[in-house]
């Protein structure tokens, strides 16, 4: 891990203090960016789609930086999401157990059973042939579920924190991700803020968190509490394994109050990121929906985040006024992103060109990443990058990677 740390990563020194006047490039999905550019597909047939694990791809860690010398184009490899499902095989009194099988149009669905001594949990998750994947049925369903799903969430934080297997099967795991990549590649670990994680579709659906949330709160308070606590073997295991970020999602005000950040995401957020500054990493949130007030009051800053995405526009956004966003955050805030994820399948190409000189314009003196606002499938149409791309180079302030 030391050797890794020692290697100059270019994003890492435009980061820490290079000219911000130069704007790198990057999507939000390496992967997918580099299936667009040499004309490959980005998924393997018959191989189902993981939120938790960093999986086998048909495009190699070697596509990626073959894509990325030949256009400069930046990138962050993901080395998966750990977490509390990686604490079950040492748990003795929880068992999981996963089924498979085919759908005659292709889907792949995935049926997973969890056994705990208050009951069963049961989910599907649905890896379609042309779309993206999703959860067509969550492990918390009702209210019924919650004793479950409690022990669960509990028992997995105590072996978090205590069994040392645990912390060895998550920093093998991620070591095994990172010796994928040359050394100086950017590694990014997902870990997030438990509040968020615990009632997202990994687990639940949106509208149930909501009710989970006020109709039993000092349940789901004592379980963000208890992820709070397991987060230092999270972020130490990423460090060992020689990440450069930890990376989580919080969906914006299109679901959650002002209020909720206030009690919940803020102070976790500072927590996760005091954890993971004083192992040298930085703290990376991805918000792709309505986060302008968000901004406005301030809430980036009290985070301590390091990097922010992705500044979606209306209609998908509400950062209608990009310029004033961006000087809000002030300059020790990198952000990234802006060119909302339609203009990539738009077959007018000024489109997407229009809107790059409008963020390079308005993020001009800032330290901003261009880049679309989230990943998404299909991969992006290789014509629509490119013009991007072309689009920042003409400006005569694009930064190509070096690697």
């Amino acid at each position: 891990m030391q050797e890794k740390k020692r290697i100059k990563k270019s994003l890492l020194q435009w980061m820490e203090g290079g000219d911000h006047d130069l704007v790198p490039v990057m999507m939000a999905d390496a992967e997918s960016t580099a299936a667009s550019y040499f004309g490959v597909p980005v998924r393997t047939p018959s191989t189902e789609v993981s939120f938790t694990e960093a999986p086998e791809l048909p495009v190699t860690p070697a596509m990626v930086i073959k894509c990325c010398r030949e256009t400069g184009l930046h990138f962050k490899a993901n080395l998966g999401q750990p977490g509390v499902f990686d604490a079950i095989e040492f748990i003795e009194d929880m068992d999981l157990k996963v089924k498979r099988e085919t759908a005659p149009d292709g889907t792949l669905r995935r049926f997973t059973t969890l056994h705990t001594p208050k009951g069963e949990l049961h989910d599907i998750f649905e890896t379609p042939p042309d779309r993206p994947a999703m959860w067509t049925s969550h492990l918390v369903k009702t209210e019924k579920d919650l004793p479950a799903f409690a022990y669960f969430i509990e028992k997995a934080s105590v072996s978090m924190l205590e069994d040392v297997r645990v912390r060895e099967k998550i920093t093998s795991k991620l070591r095994k991700a990172s010796a994928k990549w040359p050394a100086e590649a950017p590694l990014s670990a997902i870990v997030g803020v438990p509040a968020f994680g615990l009632m997202s579709s990994l687990f639940m659906g949106a509208e149930e968190s909501a009710f989970f949330l006020a109709d039993n709160t000092a349940l789901m308070e004592g379980l963000f509490e208890m992820q709070t606590r397991a987060l230092k073997t999270l972020v130490e295991c990423a460090a060992e394994a020689g990440a450069d970020f930890l990376t989580g999602a919080i969906n914006g005000l299109e679901l959650f109050s002002p209020a909720m950040y206030r009690k919940y995401f803020i102070p976790q957020a500072k927590e996760l990121f005091r954890m993971a500054h004083g192992c040298g990493m930085r703290g990376w949130v991805h918000t792709c929906g309505y986060l302008d007030r968000l901004i406005d009051a301030g809430v980036y800053e009290e985070m301590d985040v390091d990097i922010l995405e992705s500044f979606s526009h209306p209609p998908l956004g509400d950062v209608g006024n990009l310029r004033a966003a961006r000087s809000k955050l002030g300059r020790r805030i990198i952000t990234r992103g802006a060119v909302n994820v339609d203009l990539f399948y738009d077959s007018d190409l000024e489109h997407i060109r229009n809107r790059t000189v409008t963020v390079l314009e308005e993020t001009a003196g800032y330290p901003h990443m261009l880049g679309d606002t989230n990943d998404s499938y299909p991969p992006y149409p290789w014509k629509n990058i490119r013009a991007l791309l072309e689009a920042v180079q003409k400006s005569g302030r694009f930064l190509p990677i070096q690697i």
